[in-house]
């Protein structure tokens, strides 16, 4: 009985360890949700946040929008780009917010993917919407940029107030 109780203890702490350190490795500071202290893009280990939130999705059954949006960031600091954009993808469509925001940013600077800047304003007000205060940021760098067809410095400063 001894056995099965120390067993069913690893295995749990084993669980957690992977969920906490994929949070860990992979915190964003845009993320609402973030549940430790967030890390620089450039200080990412991607090989290891990749691997922990490999882990983290395969055991968790919840809430695993986080970490294929934090998995996302250690594809995208490695260069990964199309395993990236579908990670962030699919956390997106799982409703992540935090995810919704790296996927305007995504198409609004179009490093990883093509640029549109119509697609990046609407993704940036509904992750607004969900909570996501840097994407007020998003949105004011977009509307002083005279290359978007909704070009607007008023709009710009409305937005960057919300940030």
């Amino acid at each position: 009985m001894h056995i099965i109780i120390v067993m069913i203890f690893i295995a749990f702490a084993s669980k957690v360890t992977a969920l906490e350190n994929c949070d860990i490795l992979g915190s964003l500071e845009a993320d609402p949700l973030k549940k430790t202290v967030p890390v620089k893009f450039e200080d990412l280990q991607y090989l290891k946040l990749i691997d922990a939130c490999t882990e983290a999705i395969e055991i968790q059954d919840h809430h695993i929008g986080r970490y294929y949006l934090l998995r996302a960031r250690g594809y995208l600091r490695s260069g990964s780009y199309e395993k990236a954009i579908s990670d962030i993808k699919h956390s997106h469509d799982l409703g992540y917010a935090a995810a919704t925001f790296a996927f305007a940013t995504l198409h609004h600077f179009g490093e990883a993917m093509p640029k549109d800047l119509t697609r990046a304003e609407f993704l940036y007000k509904l992750a607004y919407s969900n909570g996501v205060k840097w994407a007020a940021q998003g949105l004011s760098i977009l509307y002083k940029d005279i290359s978007f067809s909704r070009y607007n410095l008023k709009l710009s400063h409305e937005w960057l107030e919300k940030f």
